[in-house]
């Protein structure tokens, strides 16, 4: 209550009080004050705190020297502090409680996060309308975004949209490129085409695009090549690629197909589709030997089995 506060409302009260810089009458003023604040509430706490004033007062009056005051003035001090950290002596301490007074409320609106495992409020979690779980709270959501890594897709993004546009003018039901995203499309240029050009080992990505391996055969990342957009474009214009580039660049070609076949055959989105319309290539996965000439280095003496398609 306000009278509760009458002592210590003033700052440099407070700070006189804990200092001991207050002596004589004054302090005497000061603990008759205390005395009377204290003695609203009856209570263990408070007649302890009047005993202590009482003794304290008893001995200012008989003249004892300040050092001989200081354990006494410092059990008052601890009792009075515990006094106004109790609600129910000063109704604004139970706003400043970490942990209420009433361990029943504990149980309302408490939460667990899956992230760190602890129980929090409700207030610590994004929650919305339509949630169906509570997951992570905002501090392991935080934390969570800036420590992931984040993948620029853009230039994929764009590349994706070129070849979905591509692929329209063709108007000859061209599909699996609409099932693919930025993701996927990044994994087939970098980890089965190694991000370059296959003819001229080109690297910058702004200048390289996946068009159609045969273009009588719809895109899929079993007929398609990384090249750049100026050997797309006479790529493009070929018949039949193998009789052009010859046996052994098409085998090489050949087996990054299987090598992206065989990796986008495991995704759902794309197994049913090729059950249904594609007929299953018979090749085992390539060599050491093999995997060093996929990256566009020279090796000798390395003989490359011939395809076998099984109907």
């Amino acid at each position: 209550s306000p009278w509760n506060c009458v002592l210590f409302t003033n700052e440099e009260a407070r700070k006189q009080w804990y200092q001991r810089r207050v002596r004589g009458e004054e302090r005497l003023d000061i603990l008759l004050q205390l005395k009377l604040t204290v003695k609203e509430h009856d209570c263990k706490l408070t007649k302890d705190i009047v005993e202590l004033i009482d003794r304290e007062a008893d001995l200012l009056m008989r003249g004892s020297k300040e050092a001989n005051l200081e354990g006494l003035r410092q059990r008052i001090s601890t009792l009075f502090l515990q006094y106004i950290k109790t609600p129910l002596f000063n109704a604004e301490a139970a706003n400043l409680l970490k942990v209420p007074e009433d361990p029943s409320s504990l149980r309302k609106d408490i939460y667990f996060c899956r992230g760190c495992g602890n129980y929090l409020p409700s207030t610590d979690f994004e929650l919305t309308t339509n949630a169906r779980s509570i997951g992570r709270c905002r501090k392991c959501k935080n934390l969570d975004s800036e420590g992931r890594l984040r993948e620029d897709f853009s230039r994929y993004r764009s590349l994706l949209q070129s070849i979905r546009g591509t692929e329209e003018a063709f108007n000859d039901n061209s599909r699996i490129i609409f099932l693919l995203t930025e993701a996927d499309l990044r994994y087939l240029a970098e980890n089965i085409w190694g991000a370059q050009s296959v003819l001229s080992q080109w690297e910058d990505t702004y200048d390289l695009t996946l068009v159609r391996w045969n273009r009588r055969l719809e895109w899929s990342p079993w007929n398609c090549v990384l090249l750049t957009n100026e050997e797309a474009r006479a790529h493009s214009k070929l018949v039949k690629p193998e009789e052009a580039y010859g046996p052994v660049f098409t085998q090489k070609i050949k087996y990054r197909h299987i090598l992206g076949k065989q990796y986008f055959a495991s995704m759902p989105k794309l197994a049913d589709y090729m059950s249904k319309n594609l007929t299953s290539v018979n090749m085992p996965l390539p060599s050491n030997a093999e995997k060093i000439m996929y990256g566009g280095k020279k090796k000798e003496n390395v003989v490359l089995p011939a395809l076998t398609e099984t109907k």
